[in-house]
Formats: structure tokens, C-alpha cells, sequence
């Protein structure tokens, strides 16, 4: 089961059985619901109207969008204010719009120009600090207009989500030899019926993206990755030519600068160790690359997460059960 386009990226359901039509439709309009709640590119979305909202106010989001919050207080409180959905205004400083261009380079370019951001300024943006929610709920309540961007960890929740909805829908199928992916733009969720089998996944190389750099084998749960390979564009100046900055969508929110670290991140946690797996598994490779490793222990150890980065100079580094052989350089 396919879905093009779905949340910028598309979406591959691949089952060991057919997926009922209805559980199909399901999926589909929860695709739609999703979008029209998250998305910062549709204007008529529940974020689009609070980045319009001249004085704030009282935003209620659905019921599903409570642990999505619950999960960026935890990496925002965690990273020191380095993660936050607010870096939404960030991206749109920096051209990151439904008119961007991304460059097809590879990612060692990316890092050229990093002394360049030495003289880039931003306004200090609203935090997800200065962001009121009902405890435990999902109502936000602002006093300016404020532009959030889920994308650190909004696609991998999703695809929790999904996951959901197939195991309600199927119910005692499950058990029956039924096994299933969600693939969304490379996170993804896998389900087994049989405790012991896993899926083989290639690790895609920063540096070339034609190749891999490593295998991955993943049993039931979830395996995300963050890349500065692929969704990168160049900075226009204030009167609109394109500068010598490279920009990527990995924001530190402190400075609001692209994080130049790390070329790779990648995250596996097994499903059985949390309720979002593939969630925090998101968050985690998005917040490798704009955090301290230390700083995220905490996380890890909580949920069970293995993971592995690369840094520009090729290097390797990656926690002793990270469930991956990689290539000899």
C-alpha cells in the first residue's frame, strides 16, 4: 500500500497479506487528519492558524496529539532548549518553505561554509517553553503568533499511529503469520508475528547516497534515521539572491543555526520497551545531531534505544548492541 506525497515524504505499507480495503481507507483519512492538524505547509492546518494568530490564544488539538507534546517537553527539557518545535520560524528565515529548492550535494559540502554562519543573526524566537498546555492535555494557549514545525520527530509518530490502527483493525489476524512494515520516508515500524524473525535495512551513506554504508537487522520495532544529505537548499540574502550558505532542516533551536556535527544519525528501539517506539526513535536522531549524547542517557535508557552517527571525517561511532554491520572504509 502506497501513499505518494503523504506528509512530504510518501508512505509504503508493505504486508505479508493484503491489507483490507477498509483498513486502507482508514489510514488514508487519518493521513488527511494528520495533515490538517500538523503540517506547516497547508494553510488551512491548526499550525498554520496559530503562525497567523496576531495575539495568540487557545489552540485544542486532537486527543492523539498529547504524547506527540509529552515527547517534546521531554527532548526539549533534556537537550537544554537545543530541540523544540519552535524552530518553525528558523526554517522559514532560512527559506524553508513550500517554494525551496533542495540541492542535490553531498553532505561533506554541507560543512564548507559552516564559518560562514558566524555572522548569521536571528531574532530570538518564542520557545516551546513560553508555549502554556493544560496538564497532561492537548490545548496550547500562546500570546503571539507562533510557528511550530513537528518535524523532528512528527513523522515517526505517525507512523506509531498507523501502527495502531492496523493492530486495532486486525485484532487476532495479527497472530495468524501476519507481518507489516510502515515505511515513511525511511522511518519505519516493523511488526512480526514470530518473535525471532527480522528485516534487513540498508544504512544509507551521507557522503554518496547512491550507496550504503552498513546493514541493519531489525526485529519488531522501530529504526529512524537523520541525514544533512538530502534536505538541503541555499540561504537567500535579504534582497533574495541565493548566498554561499547551505542550510539544512537539523536546527539547533538555541541559535537557530543548521547543526554541522554529525553527516548521519541512526535510532533502533525495540517495540516492546515503549508505547512509540518509532516516535522516540525520530526524536532521538534528530536530537544526536543538535545535542550532547550525555544529555539524551537519560531517554535512552528509558526507552531502550541503541543508535550509531557518522561524523564528517567518515568516523563511526555507535553504542555496543546498535543492531547494524558496517561496511570496512
Amino acid at each position: 500500500m502506497a501513499i505518494e506525497r503523504a506528509l512530504g515524504t510518501g508512505i509504503i505499507i508493505s504486508s505479508s497479506v493484503p491489507i483490507a480495503q477498509r483498513v486502507e481507507q482508514r489510514i488514508r483519512t487519518f493521513v488527511e487528519e494528520y495533515e490538517s492538524v500538523l503540517s506547516r505547509f497547508r494553510a488551512d492546518s491548526l499550525v498554520s492558524r496559530m503562525a497567523r494568530a496576531e495575539y495568540g490564544g487557545e489552540f485544542e488539538f486532537p486527543e492523539w496529539a498529547g504524547p506527540l507534546f509529552t515527547l517534546y517537553s521531554e527532548f526539549y527539557a533534556a537537550t537544554r532548549g537545543a530541540f523544540d518545535a519552535c524552530i518553525g520560524a528558523d526554517l522559514l528565515a532560512l527559506g524553508y518553505d513550500n517554494s525551496v529548492q533542495f540541492v542535490p550535494e553531498s553532505a561533506a559540502s554541507a560543512n564548507d561554509d559552516s564559518d560562514s554562519w558566524s555572522n548569521y543573526r536571528r531574532a530570538l524566537p518564542v520557545t516551546w517553553a513560553d508555549i502554556s498546555r493544560d496538564s497532561g492535555g492537548t490545548t496550547l494557549c500562546t500570546n503571539q503568533p507562533v510557528q511550530l514545525d513537528f518535524g523532528a520527530a512528527g513523522k515517526g509518530y505517525f507512523v506509531d499511529l498507523v501502527t495502531q490502527i492496523i493492530k486495532e483493525e486486525l485484532g487476532e489476524e495479527l497472530h495468524a503469520d501476519f507481518d507489516f512494515l510502515v515505511n515513511a520516508g525511511g522511518d519505519m515500524r516493523a511488526y512480526f508475528s514470530e518473535e525471532n524473525s527480522q528485516i534487513k535495512v540498508a544504512l544509507e551513506n551521507p557522503f554518496d547516497t547512491t550507496q550504503a554504508v552498513g546493514v541493519a537487522s531489525i526485529a519488531s520495532g522501530a529504526l529512524c534515521a537523520s541525514s544533512s544529505a538530502r534536505r538541503r537548499w541555499k540561504v537567500k540574502d535579504a534582497n533574495g539572491f541565493e548566498s554561499n550558505l547551505i542550510a539544512t532542516h537539523l536546527i539547533n533551536a538555541l541559535d537557530g543555526i543548521p547543526a554541522c556535527d554529525l553527516c548521519a544519525s541512526w535510532a533502533y528501539i525495540p517495540a516492546k520497551t515503549c508505547d512509540f517506539p518509532t516516535a522516540y526513535a525520530d526524536a532521538i536522531a534528530s536530537a544526536l545531531f543538535v545535542s550532547q549524547e550525555n544529555y539524551l542517557q537519560k531517554i535512552v535508557q528509558n526507552v531502550g534505544a541503541e543508535f550509531a552517527v557518522m561524523l564528517p571525517n567518515h568516523a563511526l561511532r555507535k553504542t555496543c548492541a546498535f543492531p547494524a554491520r558496517f561496511f570496512a572504509a
